[in-house]
């Protein structure tokens, strides 16, 4: 049976300062039980998600078509944090910072078996996880002298029909994340975790209008439509589903 992994790293996370890394560490934890209520409360697919030497991320879905709305709450999270201007005056600190602000995480989905038995014990080990890997391996920006991103969501499977899918709905996406702001990418993510415009309203004493408005200007209405594809996509018989 098919499964879904997700490889990702925060992009630019060495500029961080010790006190923003762990904040940064407690955000992605907080996300972590966000995402896992959701998943427990709508759509009852397992999930196991962890942090890996402070700036990996490694999730397994059971249900791979739970896994592009996991992926988008990541972003979102990121891309919503914070960060403080006092905590770095060094120059290539600061441009590397911006790249933090802007793209804030690389994610990458594969599709393929996993080992069931050992994802018991912690142990991510098939043809999923290696695929979304090597996908965030391949676009480690390290030690390179100039950095250049042209994109940070990335879909593969053995399918080709998938990835001609796919591949370019996550170019589309990625467009639309790249230009959102710190506040647009918050109400996103609220979106993405099932809370409607009045709860998010309640939530951060504004008015519905504005969340409205701010959903809008994000791209809300795209990244739904992306979602639901995705939801519905039978990626056993490699066929969108009729509903």
């Amino acid at each position: 049976m098919k499964r879904a992994t997700i490889s990702a790293d925060i992009i630019a996370s060495s500029s961080l300062s010790a006190r923003e890394l762990d904040c940064l560490t407690q955000r992605i934890n907080n996300l972590f039980e966000k995402i896992e209520n959701y998943q427990r409360e709508n759509t009852k697919g397992e999930i196991k998600m962890r942090l890996v030497a402070g700036d990996l991320v490694e999730c397994l879905l059971f249900n791979p078509n739970d896994a592009l709305r996991v992926a988008l709450a990541l972003k979102s999270g990121i891309k919503s944090f914070t960060l403080d201007p006092s905590d770095s005056k060094d120059l290539t600190a600061q441009k590397y910072r911006r790249l933090f602000v802007t793209y804030g995480i690389r994610i990458a989905i594969g599709i393929g078996e996993m080992d069931i038995q050992l994802a018991d014990k912690n142990i991510l080990k098939g043809e999923a996880i290696t695929i979304s890997g090597r996908l965030i391996s391949e676009q480690k920006t390290s030690n390179k002298e100039r950095v250049t991103i042209k994109n940070t969501l990335f879909f593969s499977s053995e399918s080709e029909y998938q990835n001609s899918i796919f591949q370019t709905i996550f170019s589309l996406l990625d467009t639309i994340f790249t230009k959102m702001t710190r506040k647009q990418s918050e109400i996103i993510l609220w979106r993405l975790i099932g809370y409607s415009e009045q709860e998010i309203a309640s939530e951060f004493g504004v008015s519905q209008s504005s969340v409205n408005q701010h959903s809008k200007n994000a791209g809300w209405s795209s990244i739904e439509d992306a979602l639901y594809l995705f939801s519905t996509f039978d990626f056993e018989d490699d066929k969108i589903k009729v509903m």
